[in-house]
C-alpha cells in the first residue's frame, strides 16, 4: 500500500508539492518556536552574567532562592547580603588565605557632554577593585584606584563616553553624583553584559552598603563549607553564577518564555489548521479519481488506506524537512531577539527531542485528520454515485460535520459565558480560570467556523443572490459556489485564519496597552513627572533636591519590586510592591480605597490591592507577614486596601522602609505636586536646572507630556506582536494563495466547458473575481466574529465592561491582505488555466 500511495503521490507532483511545501512551513514554524520558548526556560544565571571568577577558589554568598511553606522554591527578587557575622565567619574559616567582599551598586558615568553611559538594556555598576582581580581582569592602561576618589573603567564605558586616563568624570548614584578621576582602563575576560566601574573597597561600601558575595582564596573548600552552614560555596563553573546584577537580562532569561509559549501554541493551532484545510482541498480534487478506482472494483476499505498512506507519507516528509528548518529558524530568530534585546543574551538553541517530534507530530496528525474525512465519504456512497458526484458535486454539507460544528460552537459560548460569569480581574484565582476559558474558546470558534463554513458560504450568498443573478459574472459564481460548497469551505479556511489569528494577536495588544495606560492615567495626579533617561529610573536623593524647589508642594519617589507572601498557603507566593513617600504619596497619586484609609499610611504601614487581600486573608489593623525581595522577612500593619483591576501594585510600602532590601534603589519616576499658585513653566524649568546636578540624564514634563509619552512609547514596544503577526498571518495568507491556486487549476475542465458553451475569457475571470470576494468575504466575516468575541471576553475580564480594543487602521490592513490573497490565488492561475485548447481540455478529461 506505501509502493501504491508513493506512486500516486508521484504521478500529482504539482498538486502534492503544493501540499507539502505548507507542511513543511507549518511544521518548521511550530518546530521553531517551541525551541525558542525551550532555550528561555532553560536559562541559568551564568548565561546572563559575565562575571567569571576564576582567580579565586570559591564564592561564598547566601542563596538566591527561598523555600517556601507549600515546598515552592522560589527565586528571590534581589540579591540577599552578607551580614558581619557571616563574613567574618568566612575570613576565619580555616585554609582561608584572602578574602574580598563584592559590594554592587548601580553607578553610571556621565561623559563630558551630559550623556549617561548605560540604559535600561546594559546597566552600570560600580565594584570595589578586588573584584576585578578576582575576575582576572588587566588593566590596558593606567593603575588601579587606590583613593577615594579615584575610579576605573571597563573598556566599553571608555569608549562610549570618550574619555582617558586622567579625566575627571562624574558618576551618578542613588543618593547623588560625585566626581572621581578616571586611573584606569580595564579589559575583562568573555563577553560583558554591563558597564562596570571600580572603586577602592572603602567607597564601594559606602555606597553598596552590606556585601552580597565574598570571594575567597582558600586551600579546604570542605572546611569553609563547614564554617558557614546555610550559605552557598560556589566552586568550578558554578562561580560563574554567583552575581547575577542584570536584571533585564534576568527577567528576559525568565519572563519572556511565556510571551512565547503562547506563540508557540498559536503556532500550533495554525499550522494544524492550514495543513488540514490545504490537504482536504486536495484531497476533494481527486472525487473522479477516487470514483474511478471504486468502479473498477477497488475496496473501500483500500482507498481509505490508499488516501490516509498518502496523507501519512506527506506528513512525515513535510515534518521532518519542518523540524530541521526549524531549528534553523529558531537559531536566527534567537540571534534577532538578543540583537534587539528582546531575549536574554546567553540564551542556547539546542536540538530539543520533544520540541522536534512536536513539529514533525503535527504535521503527521495534522494530515491524517485532514485525509480521514473525504476518504470516509467517498467510500460510503455507491460507485456509480460517486462518479456522478465527481462531475457534478453535491451542494450539501456533510450531516456529521455539522452537527460536530455546531457543538464545537455551542462549546465554545459555553466557554465564554462561564468566563463572564466568573469575570475578572485576571490577577484572582477565578479571573486566571476564566481567562482560560476564553482562550480556549477561540481554537473552539475557529475549529466551528471550519466545519460550519458550507452553512456560512450559503448564509453569505443567500442575501446577495438576487444581486449576483443580475449578470452574468455573478450568476456563474454563484452557482459554482453553491455546486461545491466543500471545496469553496475549504478554501476559505486559511483567509479565515488569516483574519481571526492577525486580529486577534493586534486587538490583545491594543487591549492591554489601553486598559493599562487608562489605569495608570487614574491614579497619576501629579503635576509634574521626573523619569531617567532611557527607562534609567531617577535616583532616590533627586527627591530632595527636588523638595526645595520653590514651588514644589510634595514629591515621592515611586520604587518597584517584589514581595514574597508565605504566611498562608494560598496560590499567589509573591507579587509586586511599590515604595513611596507616605507624607506626599495622596497628593501626587489616587489609589481608590476600598478599606481603611491613606492617612494611617505610615511607617510601620503596608497597603494592599483588593485581590491581594482576598487572598491573603488579611484584614484592615491586622499585622501582615512577608518577606522583603531580598528573602529578609519584615511584618507591617495592614492600613489601606485599594482597588487595582490591573495587577500592576499588589501592595506598596513607604520608601524608607523598602529601599535597604533592593539592589538598585532608583526611583521608577518621581511625581511632583506644585503649589496652586505656582506657574506651572517657571517650576518645570526650576525642576529641571535641579535635575542636572543631582540626576543626569532625568527630564521633567507636565503630567499630559508625561502620559502621551507613555503612550507612544507602548505603541512603539508593539513591534514584536506585528512581527508575530507577518509571521503566523503570512503563513496563514501564504497556504490561502497555495489551496487557491490548486484548486483554480483543478477547474480547468469547467472553464473549458464555459468558453466552449460561449463564454470569453473575461466573462470567466469576472466570474472568478467575484467568487473569490465573496469567499474572502465569508472569511473576513467569520475571522472578525472570532476575534470580535474572544477579545470582547478578555477585555471584560481586564476591565469590568463590555468593550472590543478595536484597532482601525491595522483591521483594515488585515482585511485588505486577505483579499488581496484570495485575488491573488484566483485569477493569476486561471489565466494559465485558460490558456490551453478547451476542446483538448475536455477530451483529455
Amino acid at each position: 500500500m506505501i509502493v501504491l500511495a508513493w506512486r500516486s503521490l508521484a504521478r500529482r507532483k504539482l498538486a502534492v508539492l503544493a501540499a507539502l511545501l505548507s507542511v513543511v512551513v507549518g511544521s518548521s514554524l511550530v518546530t521553531a518556536a517551541l525551541l525558542i520558548a525551550g532555550a528561555q526556560g532553560r536559562q541559568g544565571a551564568a548565561s546572563v552574567t559575565s562575571w567569571r571568577f576564576g582567580a579565586v577558589d570559591a564564592v561564598v554568598k547566601p542563596p538566591a532562592s527561598i523555600t517556601l511553606a507549600s515546598g515552592l522554591a522560589l527565586d528571590l527578587p534581589s540579591m540577599p547580603r552578607l551580614t558581619d557575622e557571616q563574613t567574618d565567619a568566612i575570613r576565619h574559616a580555616p585554609g582561608v588565605t584572602a578574602v574580598a567582599v563584592e559590594s554592587p551598586f548601580p553607578a553610571y558615568l556621565v561623559a563630558p557632554d551630559g550623556r549617561v553611559t548605560g540604559d535600561a538594556f546594559t546597566r552600570s555598576w560600580g565594584h570595589p577593585w578586588s573584584t576585578a582581580l578576582a575576575d582576572n581582569a588587566s588593566l590596558t592602561t593606567g593603575r588601579e584606584p587606590n583613593r577615594p576618589r579615584d575610579v576605573a573603567v571597563d573598556e566599553s564605558v571608555a569608549t562610549a563616553a570618550d574619555i582617558g586616563v586622567g579625566d575627571t568624570v562624574r558618576v551618578a548614584h542613588a543618593t547623588g553624583t560625585d566626581e572621581f578621576t578616571v586611573t584606569g582602563i580595564v579589559r575583562r575576560p568573555g563577553e560583558q553584559f554591563e558597564h562596570a566601574l571600580f572603586f577602592v573597597g572603602a567607597t564601594a561600601a559606602q555606597f553598596g552598603g552590606a556585601p552580597v558575595a565574598a570571594l575567597v582564596s582558600t586551600t579546604d573548600i570542605e572546611a569553609l563549607r563547614h564554617a558557614v552552614p546555610g550559605l552557598q560555596v560556589l566552586t568550578g563553573e558554578a562561580r560563574a553564577g554567583s552575581l547575577q546584577l542584570d536584571l533585564r537580562q534576568a527577567e528576559l532569561a525568565g519572563g519572556s518564555g511565556q510571551f512565547l509559549m503562547a506563540i508557540a501554541l498559536l503556532a500550533l493551532t495554525n499550522a494544524v489548521f492550514v495543513i488540514s484545510s490545504t490537504l482536504t482541498v486536495s484531497i476533494g480534487q481527486r472525487r473522479r479519481e477516487l470514483a474511478m478506482l471504486r468502479i473498477v472494483g477497488t475496496t473501500p476499505r483500500l482507498i481509505r488506506r490508499l488516501v490516509t498512506g498518502e496523507a501519512a507519507i506527506i506528513g512525515a516528509l513535510g515534518g521532518v524537512v519542518g523540524a530541521g528548518v526549524g531549528m534553523v529558524l529558531a537559531e536566527l530568530a534567537r540571534e534577532f531577539f538578543v540583537a534587539q534585546d528582546l531575549m536574554a543574551r546567553g540564551a542556547v538553541v539546542s536540538p530539543e527531542p520533544l520540541a522536534l517530534l512536536t513539529g514533525a507530530a503535527a504535521a503527521v496528525l495534522a494530515a491524517l485528520a485532514a485525509a480521514w474525512l473525504p476518504a470516509r465519504r467517498a467510500t460510503r456512497v455507491a460507485p456509480l454515485d460517486a462518479l456522478r458526484e465527481s462531475d457534478i458535486p453535491s451542494g450539501a454539507a456533510g450531516r456529521g460535520g455539522t452537527i460536530f460544528g455546531w457543538l464545537l460552537l455551542a462549546t465554545a459560548v459555553a466557554c465564554l459565558a462561564g468566563a463572564f460569569a466568573l469575570g475578572g480581574p485576571v490577577t484572582t484565582v477565578g479571573g486566571g480560570i476564566a481567562l482560560m476559558l476564553v482562550v480556549t474558546a477561540f481554537p473552539l470558534l475557529v475549529g466551528a467556523s471550519i466545519l460550519l463554513g458550507p452553512t456560512l458560504l450559503r448564509g453569505v450568498l443567500t442575501p446577495l443572490g438576487k444581486l449576483l443573478r443580475s449578470w452574468f459574472g455573478g450568476f456563474i459564481a454563484e452557482r459554482s459556489i453553491r455546486s461545491d460548497l466543500r471545496r469553496a469551505a475549504g478554501v476559505s479556511v486559511p483567509l479565515t485564519l488569516l483574519v481571526a489569528v492577525s486580529a486577534v494577536l493586534l486587538f490583545q495588544d491594543g487591549a492591554n496597552y489601553q486598559a493599562r495606560s487608562q489605569v495608570y492615567a487614574d491614579q497619576v495626579t501629579a503635576d509634574v513627572v521626573v523619569t531617567g533617561g532611557v527607562q534609567l529610573g531617577v535616583p532616590l536623593g533627586a527627591v530632595e533636591a527636588l523638595e526645595a524647589v520653590p514651588g514644589v508642594a510634595a514629591a515621592t519617589g515611586s520604587l518597584s519590586s517584589r514581595l514574597i507572601f508565605d504566611e498562608t498557603p494560598t496560590m499567589r507566593s509573591n507579587g509586586t510592591v511599590t515604595g513611596v513617600e507616605p507624607t506626599g504619596f495622596g497628593q501626587v497619586l489616587h489609589y481608590e480605597v476600598v478599606a481603611g484609609t491613606w492617612a494611617d499610611f505610615t511607617d510601620g504601614s503596608i497597603a494592599a490591592s483588593q485581590v491581594v487581600a482576598a487572598g491573603e486573608g488579611w484584614q484592615i489593623g491586622g499585622s501582615v507577614r512577608f518577606r522583603y525581595p531580598d528573602g529578609t522577612p519584615g511584618s507591617a500593619v495592614l492600613s489601606t486596601i485599594y482597588r487595582d483591576p490591573m495587577g500592576v501594585s499588589d501592595t506598596v510600602l513607604p520608601l524608607d522602609t523598602l529601599t535597604p532590601y533592593v539592589l538598585e534603589p532608583f526611583a521608577s519616576a518621581v511625581y511632583v505636586a506644585l503649589d496652586p499658585d505656582t506657574d506651572q513653566h517657571v517650576a518645570l524649568t526650576a525642576i529641571n536646572h535641579a535635575l542636572s546636578s543631582v540626576a543626569p540624564g532625568a527630564r521633567a514634563t507636565d503630567r499630559d507630556e508625561h502620559l502621551a509619552q507613555v503612550a507612544a512609547q507602548a505603541s512603539g514596544d508593539n513591534w514584536i506582536v506585528l512581527m508575530v503577526v507577518v509571521v503566523l498571518g503570512g503563513y496563514a495568507g501564504f497556504s490561502a494563495i497555495n489551496v487557491l491556486i490548486a484548486s483554480t487549476i483543478s477547474r480547468r475542465r469547467e472553464f473549458a466547458l464555459l468558453r466552449l458553451a460561449g463564454a470569453r475569457r473575461p466573462q470567466i475571470a469576472g466570474s472568478l473575481l467575484i467568487e473569490s470576494l465573496v469567499v474572502a468575504t465569508t472569511a473576513i466575516v467569520a475571522g472578525t466574529a472570532i476575534a470580535a468575541v474572544t477579545m470582547i471576553g478578555y477585555g471584560y475580564l481586564l476591565t469590568d465592561t463590555i468593550w472590543l480594543p478595536f484597532v482601525g487602521s491595522a483591521f483594515l490592513a488585515i482585511v485588505a491582505c486577505t483579499y488581496l490573497a484570495a485575488l491573488l490565488g484566483t485569477l493569476a492561475p486561471a489565466r494559465t488555466a485558460m490558456t490551453a485548447d478547451p476542446l483538448q481540455v475536455v477530451r483529455a478529461w
